[in-house]
């Protein structure tokens, strides 16, 4: 899955715009997100730059974690199937 792959599921699964969708990718380049040290700095970029409560972006951040994570199965389980979704 590639960047834009990534931002439409997210705007697919989530009530938030394109525009937001790509800010929240954005932080989420920013830092290394399989590290559980840096959830709360991502939870925190997440709910300054949306302007939202820390449970809605600590939501946001799970959403995400599971569509890279179904992706890594996808991938894991079709190693030689198509890349796109």
């Amino acid at each position: 899955m590639n960047k834009s792959g990534f931002i439409e599921e997210l705007y697919e699964k989530s009530k938030y715009t394109v525009e937001e969708c790509t800010i929240i990718n954005d932080v989420l380049e920013n830092h290394f997100i399989f590290r559980k040290k840096n959830k709360p700095v991502v939870v925190t970029e997440i709910a300054q730059r949306l302007s939202v409560e820390e449970v809605e972006a600590d939501n946001i951040y799970e959403l995400c974690m599971s569509i890279i994570h179904a992706e890594k199965k996808r991938v894991l389980r079709h190693p030689f199937g198509s890349n796109k979704k």
